[in-house]
Formats: C-alpha cells, structure tokens, sequence
C-alpha cells in the first residue's frame, strides 16, 4: 500500500501542533517539533504491534471509534478552547497512551527527551497529545472501510517506521519480531475466531452434563457458591446471614424440586444433606467475614508500603529541602509516609483553588499541585486516584463536569511537572458524598474539594 501515514502526520499535523502545544508547555517550536519526529514513529510501531495481538485490530478500531475526528482536524482552535479543552486530549491521549505503551511509557519519554531537548515533563504531555492524532489519521483513511483494510493499511508503514525511528527506540519497544509478528496477524485472528468456537461449543457440552447431574451434587455446589457470596460481603459485615441463609437455601431448594417434578426420597435426603452442608459452610464464611475485614484494614497499609519501597534518591533529596504549608495535602501525605501508613492513604487539597465554575488552577495555589508531583517523584511506583468534588448548589449534571474537569486539570499539572500519565486516575462526582453540611457557606466550601487517594 502507498499511503506513508508519517509523511501524513508531518504534512497535516507536525507543524500546527508544535507551534501550539510549544506555547502551551513553554518549550520551543523546533524542540517540540523535534520530539514529534521520534513520538510518532514510536506511536505508529506500537499500533502495528498492537493490531497482532488476539482482538488487537478490534481493539483499535474501537478505539479510533471514540476520537472526535472533526474536532482533530482543527488544532488550533482545540488549543484555542483554553485549559479544560487541552485537558480533554491529554485525558484521551493518556488512555491511548496506556494501552499501545503499557509499561515503556517511562523509557520512550526519557528518549524523546534526549533527542529533542524537551524537559521530562514536556515530553510526557506531548506524547499524550500526539496520540489522538495518530489515531485520527488512521481514522480518517480507514473510515467506511473493515478490519482486513486496517491490518493491510499497517503492514505497509512497517518500512517507513523502521526509517524513522530515534536510534534504540525500536529495541526499547521490542518492535524487532514486528514483520513476523504483522504477517501472522489475521491468521491469528482467524485461529482465534475457530478457538471461540470450539469453546463455546464445549462449555455448551459442559452445561448439558452439569445439568444432568444429581442433584445432590447441584445442591452441594451450590451450597459452596452462597458460602463464597458470604465471604465477598465481608465489607458489610452482613454476618446475620449466617441464621437466614440455610431457611432461604431449603426453601428454594425445595420449590426447586417441585418444578422440576423431582419427587422422591432422594431429593428429600438431598434438601436435608444441603441444609446442613449450608449451615456449617455459613458458620465457616461468618468467621471469613471476621477474617476478611481485619485483613481489609490492612490491605491499604500494605499496598502502600509496597508502592514507597521503591525511592528516587535525587528526587528525594529535593523533596526533603520543601516546607510544606500546615494540613497541605502535601503535608498530609508526609505525615501519611512518616506514620508508617496507617489510615486511608487519602488526603484532601485545602489550600487549592480554582475561580467559580472554572476548571482552571488559580496559579498563586497551583504549588500544592506541583509540592504533589516532587512527591510522586521521589516514590515513582506510587499511582494515585484524583477525586473531583463541588457543593450541592447548581444543576447536578454541570457539577459533575465540573468536578472531573478539575480533576483532569490537577492531572495535566502534575504531567507537566514529570508524572507518568499512566500513575494518575482522575474522577469527578460532583456533589456526592459531602464531607459537611451544605446548609452554610463553610460546608459548601469544604465539600468543593479535590481528593487525592494512594491506588498502589
């Protein structure tokens, strides 16, 4: 096939984008522009190996089902559109990001890096803005066309992706098996394709004897099923099921029978084995609920022990020479780490402000943000979930969006200061669970937060 999609990117793409997003991380036009160079080839490779994986072109597809195209043809009224419209393609990129990189994010930002002269941080967000147009590119010639289109269309970039790629940058994404791993892809698909279907026809083949079985066997199995359903609810201390369940279980046993005309004395000795396997398998998920919660209590500080472990020392060296304001979220996560993890590894931002229904940080706040990122660069194994929070004032709908774009906007800082992507999940919940009364302007002020929680 003829069409070169990186001569496509450099034509269409490249320029307005390296003038626009060199604005927006306040790095050079040429340098940007630059870093573009090897981040698309890079992107390109690792969609070409993506779409030989099982499901991997479907993937793709839906993948570029989810862009805006119009919206990608017009950089510069998308950068135009200020902070929040920039957030939404760093989000959008990010996810893209995760699924073609995985966990090679970190050595393709510090190459592109090196070979542009662009900050870390710069080369993260770039990376996360590039990878929607790629995908749009790859959209538009695709569009109306089928998978067989779309594995062709990627087997012919094979060349010029091998030409343009940054020294080392096809060792550090393993692109060397690529041919082998494109010829085979539809072949793979297909044999894929044939295994589904051998298995559905032999859990069809399982169900037909599961159900001839006895019923003993059906009852006892799933007497064992509830037992395990008691021991997921450990969380909700639900352990009065111990005294409801082996009544329920008989009862619905024994109409069970009825319906299915299964009369006899067999069925009766089978309602009794039950009953009692039910009442001893209760009594043993009660004591699991026990089990369960204490280890649940701990489960967090053990997580949270495991993602601190690892330490960057130059960054913590850095870290150790700020003084954090008193209660910053800053100043609760150290606390956090120095306590020796104990509570919920969540902390609040109190000192974080944005302008009344904006998503923008108030810059004379946005060192919280960035006290934030020295953190998470001192301890590079901890991923965080950003919660998003407002009052109860105004329409429902528009606060949630609100709150997750303020979520996203914390998130692109803490890109732009260095932080993989891929360590940050943001969420908004407008003005759900409140932390005070949204009778006063105090509460109401409480309740429009931002929450940061340890995810690992």
């Amino acid at each position: 096939m003829s069409i070169n999609l990186l001569d496509m990117l450099k034509d269409q793409v490249t320029g307005s984008l390296a003038k626009q997003a060199g604005e927006f991380l306040g790095e050079s036009e040429e340098n940007v522009a630059s870093g573009l160079g090897g981040i698309f080839p890079a992107l390109l490779g690792s969609v070409i190996n993506k779409s030989s994986e099982p499901q991997g072109a479907t993937g793709l597809m839906d993948m570029i089902g989810g862009l805006d195209l119009d919206m990608l043809g017009d950089i510069g009224g998308l950068f135009g559109g200020g902070a929040s419209s920039v957030n939404g393609l760093l989000s959008s990129g990010g996810g893209i990001i995760e699924s073609l990189l995985g966990d090679k994010v970190g050595g393709v930002v510090e190459m592109i890096s090196k070979v542009s002269g662009l900050k870390s941080g710069s080369s993260s967000s770039l990376l996360s803005m590039a990878a929607p147009f790629l995908m749009g590119i790859i959209g538009k010639q695709i569009k109306g066309k089928g998978l067989s289109f779309l594995t062709d269309l990627l087997m012919g970039q094979k060349d010029h992706v091998k030409a343009a790629l940054p020294a080392g940058m096809g060792g550090l994404l393993g692109f060397s098996d690529m041919a082998k791993n494109m010829t085979g892809a539809l072949s793979g698909t297909a044999g894929a394709a044939a295994g589904a279907t051998s298995s559905a026809l032999n859990d069809i083949s399982s169900s037909v004897k599961s159900t001839a079985g006895s019923i003993s066997t059906g009852t006892e199995n799933l007497a064992k099923d509830v037992s395990s359903s008691v021991s997921t609810a450990a969380n909700t201390g639900m352990s009065w099921l111990k005294w409801a369940l082996p009544l329920v279980l008989v009862g619905a046993l024994a109409i069970w029978g009825i319906n299915a005309g299964w009369f006899g004395s067999s069925v009766k000795e089978g309602v009794n084995d039950v009953s009692a396997q039910a009442t001893e398998l209760a009594t043993d998920a009660t004591t699991t609920v026990g089990d369960a919660a204490n280890s649940t209590m701990g489960s967090v500080s053990d997580i949270a022990k495991s993602a601190f472990a690892t330490i960057d020392e130059a960054a913590k060296a850095a870290l150790d020479k700020i003084t954090f304001t008193a209660n910053s979220a800053g100043s609760q996560l150290m606390d956090y780490i120095k306590g020796g993890y104990k509570g919920e590894g969540k902390v609040t931002f109190n000192n974080l402000t944005f302008p009344t229904g904006s998503a923008i940080i108030d810059e004379s706040s946005a060192i919280e943000v960035d006290n934030l990122a020295s953190i998470l660069k001192a301890y590079p194994n901890v991923k965080i979930n950003v919660s998003g929070y407002t009052d109860n004032q105004g329409n429902s709908e528009n606060n949630k969006a609100l709150s997750e774009k303020r979520a996203e906007s914390v998130k692109a800082r803490l890109v732009a200061k260095g932080i993989s992507e891929t360590r940050i999940a943001t969420a908004g919940y407008g003005a759900e669970n409140p932390v005070a009364s949204n009778d006063t302007e105090e509460g109401r002020a409480k309740n429009r937060r931002i929450e940061v929680a340890i995810s690992k």
